[in-house]
């Protein structure tokens, strides 16, 4: 399960950076942008649902309240930056849905982190 979790933050973290490329590039399309984050959105939801499954198998964690924090929050990040840019997803538009997509993947590896699993040199 933790493969999956780790998978999805790859992904959240490719899509964020998509979307500042398209946002370096200019006026990208409505339809392209969305899907983008459709997609982040999707692998953020499934790194959620495999992170429920490890609470629900009984997964010992350091610091419960912290955790479920970050659990509660997570899936409406990426909505709120949807939620800001609404009206119109022009240039600055985009920059906020890719900040907030890469906020999701930081997110993503703190909950790995409350896990008690060490992520890399992320955990000094």
């Amino acid at each position: 399960m933790l493969e999956v979790i780790i998978a999805g933050m790859w992904v959240v973290t490719g899509c964020g950076i998509v979307l500042l490329a398209l946002a370096a590039i200019g006026r990208a399309p409505r339809r392209v942008a969305l899907g983008v984050a459709g997609i982040a959105y999707a692998a953020t939801l499934v790194g959620l649902g495999a992170n429920i499954v490890l609470l629900v198998q009984g997964w010992r964690l350091p610091d419960l309240a912290t955790h479920l924090g970050y659990l509660i929050s997570l899936p409406f990040i990426i909505p709120a930056g949807y939620a800001l840019t609404y009206k119109k997803i022009d240039r600055w538009g985009l920059v906020i849905l890719g900040v907030a997509t890469l906020i999701g993947a930081i997110m993503i590896v703190r909950q790995v982190q409350t896990l008690g699993i060490p992520f890399g040199y992320l955990n000094v």
